[in-house]
């Protein structure tokens, strides 16, 4: 059995040559976001190779990904099926979960500054 290992959150699972990304992530309780059910249409499911590799790329995710994503490691959680190998996964950051907490950030060094 291989392991990911996925950050930011830094959680590693164990997991079986063949499987998708999503699914293994959904097994162990590793949130990585998506609409669509697993059909490769939303591309809220990205994930970056940071280190070992991944199954190669799906006719699907070649047609739907830019060959500079797919260069770069970028690839659909979705469609990516794992390997032998261990690797390390990035789950980009949401956005708006980023900004909401940088301003509760703020909200909080204003409150202690009230103190």
């Amino acid at each position: 059995m291989a392991k990911i290992r996925f950050l930011p959150a830094g959680k590693t699972i164990k997991v079986r040559a063949g499987q998708t990304v999503i699914h293994a992530a959904k097994a162990n309780r590793v949130v990585i976001p998506q609409r669509c059910g697993g059909h490769a249409s939303c591309l809220m499911c990205k994930v970056i190779v940071e280190e070992g590799r991944l199954g190669p790329p799906t006719a699907l995710e070649q047609r739907i990904m830019s060959e500079d994503d797919l260069n770069r490691g970028v690839r659909l959680a979705c469609q990516a099926k794992t390997t032998d190998q261990d690797c390390t996964l990035r789950i980009p950051e949401n956005k708006l979960k980023s900004v909401v907490q940088a301003a509760l950030e703020r909200q909080r060094a204003e409150e202690d500054d009230l103190w």
